[in-house]
């Protein structure tokens, strides 16, 4: 249901049809023009460090595998003195066997597929067929663990502001109330609304009202701590949960989240517009036991 677990199950899959000594898994960005590296596995780890390696288009096999959507090299032979798989930066083992396959989902190649092997002539006319009947196999895997990541993305986030949605803080809200309840740790909640916002959505229409919505999602997501969860709970109106945090703190950071959006400025057809915002503050247990 991961990208993660698809392209480890793929890699095991290759490897009952093929003799390796090491193997990567690369994904293609259509639109940010950008190959990375997702997975690696190899014997020595002489290649496990280059995961989450990016490279733009170049010479390159890996490069020229996703633009042709042919295998490459052409007889699976590697000649690390005139080409390179990856990136001239980004180097590769010197082994007489090479691979690399691209994920084809109908005509849309979404990455490569790399096998390497010490031993010459491992990926001949017995083993190659195979090995590409597993990569589009694996790409429609790839494709569907995509959509399911995307579905949930969806059904958590906010997407006006990119936050967590109420339903997702709602979840999140009885996890950290009963964690707070067990370890006996304080837990504050910030509610947060942007002051006389129906007058902002009269006057100047409800794109700068969404993009005064947006403005306060940004000044929460920047003020907030690593370890608050931020979402929009509907309308103008956001919560803040911050774990282990006493009224004091929650209090604090009120303040810097009301001074940040109050220094604002939001630029509209008909001027510059600031706004403000009014906070409460509820810390668990002294305001309550439960949401």
């Amino acid at each position: 249901l991961t990208e993660d677990e698809v392209l480890g199950a793929g890699v095991r899959a290759a490897r009952e049809i093929a003799s390796f000594d090491l193997a990567a898994v690369t994904v293609w960005d259509e639109d940010k023009k950008m190959h990375e590296v997702r997975a690696a596995t190899s014997k020595g780890r002489e290649i496990d460090d280059l995961v989450g390696a990016r490279f733009q288009p170049n010479a390159g096999l890996v490069s020229m595998v996703v633009q042709n959507k042919f295998p490459l090299p052409y007889r699976g032979e590697y000649d690390p003195g005139h080409q390179t798989v990856l990136s001239k930066r980004l180097a590769w083992p010197k082994m007489p066997s090479l691979l690399v396959i691209p994920l084809m989902l109908h005509d849309r190649v979404l990455g490569t597929l790399i096998l390497g092997a010490t031993r010459r002539h491992a990926f001949g006319e017995s083993v190659r067929p195979t090995l590409e009947v597993l990569a589009s196999h694996l790409a429609v895997s790839l494709a569907n663990a995509r959509m399911v990541h995307k579905l949930e993305t969806m059904a958590t986030t906010d997407g006006l502001t990119g936050l967590f949605n109420k339903r997702a803080m709602l979840e999140q809200a009885e996890a950290k109330i009963s964690s707070a309840k067990r370890f006996g740790r304080k837990l504050s909640v910030l509610v947060t609304d942007i002051d006389f916002f129906k007058r902002v959505n009269d006057t100047y229409g409800h794109d700068i009202g969404d993009q005064v919505i947006r403005g306060l999602g940004d000044v929460l997501r920047r003020q907030k701590r690593a370890t608050d969860v931020v979402a929009r709970f509907g309308g103008e109106e956001f919560v803040v949960l911050c774990e282990q945090t006493e009224e004091g703190g929650a209090m604090l950071l009120a303040e810097r989240i009301r001074e940040d959006l109050e220094k604002t400025v939001f630029t509209t057809p008909n001027g510059k517009l600031s706004v403000t915002c009014s906070i409460g503050v509820a810390t668990l247990p002294d305001a309550g036991g439960d949401w």
